[in-house]
């Protein structure tokens, strides 16, 4: 992605009011300055149509050969169908099954296919990890990795592959003992909680 392209991002979230400044405590636990509030782009279809339009040119020209689009419950599921309905491909996604990653029954073709992972935000990896592992057990072939924010700015690979992102940013994360807001006293707020408190 060049500059002018991050910036377009950028200023999508934007306008969705999806980039929010506080004292945010991440779904890996950390705390952080920033949050992208992806459910604010799910709100605003138009704005998360020209988000997904720039992430499958991106699929299209580096994503090579590949059956499905697959997305991790269940932040990630609109993002993952628009994009697979763009790229006409079929979507699958995963979920927490008795607290493991994995697939319901039904996915007809899944099993031996090549996918395309697309997940919304990128900030430990871990979640993107859980559904690289379960997808081997079905000996399924992961062809890309791709995520509209990479709060790590590309330093974490997953499962040795490099991950495609359209907003590679290098966004701090704060271990709570370590956390510069808590020090400060500024009130800490879990996004997607129902009463917006930690």
């Amino acid at each position: 992605m060049t500059q002018d392209s991050q910036a377009a991002v950028l200023a999508l979230f934007k306008e969705a009011d999806a980039l929010l400044q506080g004292h945010f405590k991440l779904t890996s636990g950390k705390h952080s300055e920033w949050y992208f509030e992806k459910i604010r782009l799910i709100e605003k279809p138009g704005v998360l149509e020209k988000i997904i339009d720039l992430l499958v040119e991106k699929i299209r020209a580096e994503g090579g050969d590949f059956d499905y689009v697959i997305s991790p419950a269940y932040g990630a599921i609109a993002i993952g169908f628009l994009a697979a309905l763009k790229l006409d491909k079929k979507f699958a996604f995963s979920q927490r099954i008795e607290e493991k990653m994995g697939f319901r029954s039904g996915w007809a073709g899944l099993d031996g296919s090549r996918v395309v992972i697309v997940e919304d935000i990128l900030t430990t990896g871990g979640s993107v990890q859980e559904v690289v592992e379960c997808l081997k057990t079905k000996g399924v072939t992961v062809a890309g990795i791709y995520v509209l924010v990479d709060r790590t700015a590309g330093s974490v690979p997953i499962d040795g592959k490099p991950v495609g992102s359209l907003l590679p940013l290098k966004v701090e994360a704060f271990e709570p003992v370590a956390c510069p807001l808590c020090r400060a006293g500024v009130p800490l707020v879990k996004p997607g909680a129902s009463d917006k408190k930690p």
